[in-house]
C-alpha cells in the first residue's frame, strides 16, 4: 500500500513541479509501516526527502482523522476495514 501511495504522490508532484524536492519534506510519524525496509527503499529509490517525528498521540493528530477517511473511502474500492474507521 504504501509503495502505491508514495508511487502515485512522486508522479503527481513531479507533474505539478520539476524541483519540488529541493523544497519539499514528507514528514511521518515513526509508525512501524513508516519506518520499515520496505518503505525505506521506497522512500530511496523515489529520492523523496523525508523526516520523522517523534512518537505522539493519534488524538492529538487530526491529520490521521483525514488519512483514516482517505483509506476508506478514496483508495480502498473494496471498502476493505481500516483500522481507524
Amino acid at each position: 500500500m504504501m509503495e502505491m501511495f508514495f508511487k502515485r504522490l512522486v508522479q503527481k508532484l513531479d507533474a505539478e513541479e520539476k524541483y519540488w524536492r529541493s523544497n519539499t519534506v514528507i514528514i511521518m510519524d515513526g509508525a512501524p509501516y513508516h519506518t520499515s525496509n520496505v518503505t525505506l527503499d521506497i522512500l530511496k529509490e523515489l529520492y523523496v526527502p523525508v523526516m520523522f517525528l517523534g512518537p505522539h498521540s493519534y488524538d492529538a493528530s487530526p491529520v490521521e482523522l483525514f488519512f483514516a477517511w482517505f483509506k476508506s473511502a478514496d483508495i480502498n474500492p473494496r471498502k476493505v476495514p481500516q483500522s481507524k474507521t
